[in-house]
């Protein structure tokens, strides 16, 4: 019983100190000491790529679609043939 509680002691101390130090590392080798961007949409590397993020995509043809739409309907007068 006292082995198996030294144990897991044991691995709990290492887990957190692993962790810290992969943190630590992390804002220490980063050149401005703060976490890369890595979201698509903020990314300046993905931008350069054309590379944009889906739910920006999405918003941007659901706004073509509502002009193509209101376009139509504005030009019809009876139902809408656009298509």
């Amino acid at each position: 019983m006292q082995v198996l509680l030294i144990s897991i002691v044991l691995i709990a101390i290492a887990g957190v100190l692993m962790a810290t130090s992969i943190l630590f590392n992390k804002l220490l080798f980063n050149k401005q000491g703060r976490f890369p961007n890595t979201s698509i949409g903020h990314n300046p590397n993905m931008q350069k790529l054309g590379i944009t993020c889906a739910k920006g995509d999405a918003a941007k043809e659901f706004r073509k679609s509502k002009e193509i739409l209101g376009s139509c309907s504005s030009q019809s007068s009876g139902g809408c043939a656009c298509g």
